[in-house]
């Protein structure tokens, strides 16, 4: 049955198709599927269109959207064009295989992976994610596989400025172990890009249930973990190789950075100062 009241009423489509994925059949399945692929495209599709893409009869799409909560079709593609008007762009395309010099091609592909990431992030919603890890009492980071750098980057960078920073798991433990270390009020920052490993999804649910604020930074192959995050930011890393770009998660992670200093201030600034003293002391540096 359709829900009407407003906490529903206020949900992205997007966030509504993560929260059901796990329960939808699997012909619904495929409609959430050829959405998420191109959330913006179902501001332009009629419900025989989207029905063809997912390769589904139009009575299965009208099911589809009743479960989200929508009255009917219509009703999903005006909340689609609505998120289309607040200027959410789509990445389209991919370039194709290098003509000229790979050193200039290389240079165009990855300024390209950079826009097309920074240009989704809402300026508003950086900077309120930077005030939250400035303020919040403990910072955890969790990354697996190639985007464990990228969490042990952003780890590194903000235990300079503050303390409480530290990766969620360490070396032995298991997730439970460190996920049952967080409380009401932490920030745990998940990087998600894509090939992660089996149960993802479950460990950003265990640590939301925690009380612990999750930002999430995954790209668009990621499924129901946005559904269990205060902030998810979505991150461009396709290129026309076979090996991933992560220039664009990481100028976002900087961008992260650059907001929480500033929310920090003169605090931030300190703690910096005591960390270069102690650094000039021990003479770790060259």
């Amino acid at each position: 049955m359709p829900k009407n009241d407003a906490e529903t009423a206020a949900r992205p489509i997007v966030r509504r198709i993560h929260e059901a994925y796990a329960s939808l059949p699997d012909g619904e399945r495929r409609i959430g599927e050829t959405i998420l692929e191109a959330p913006a495209e179902l501001a332009v599709w009629t419900a025989s269109e989207l029905a063809l893409r997912a390769g589904v009869s139009n009575a299965t799409v009208s099911r589809f959207f009743r479960r989200l909560g929508y009255g009917n079709f219509e009703e999903a593609r005006q909340d689609a064009r609505r998120l289309r008007a607040t200027g959410s762009p789509l990445f389209t395309g991919r370039k194709g295989p290098a003509t000229g010099d790979p050193i200039s091609e290389l240079i165009r592909e990855e300024v390209a992976l950079i826009e097309a990431t920074l240009s989704r992030l809402n300026p508003v919603t950086l900077k309120e994610i930077g005030k939250a890890i400035a303020g919040a009492p403990r910072i955890r980071t969790l990354g697996f596989r190639n985007s464990h750098f990228l969490a042990e980057y952003v780890t590194a960078q903000l235990a300079q400025m503050r303390p409480g920073v530290a990766p969620l798991l360490l070396p032995g433990q298991t997730q439970a172990e460190g996920i049952s270390t967080l409380g009401q009020g932490d920030l745990a920052i998940v990087v998600g890009l894509r090939r992660r490993p089996a149960g993802f999804a479950r460990a950003v649910e265990a640590i939301a249930a925690r009380g612990a604020q999750v930002l999430l930074l995954a790209d668009q192959t990621v499924r129901e973990a946005p559904a269990h995050a205060t902030w998810t930011l979505d991150c461009v890393v396709d290129t026309p190789q076979f090996v991933d770009s992560y220039v664009g998660a990481v100028s976002a992670l900087r961008l992260l950075i650059l907001e929480t200093g500033r929310a920090l201030g003169e605090k931030g600034r300190s703690h910096l100062e005591e960390v270069e003293e102690l650094r000039e002391e021990l003479g770790e540096l060259e």
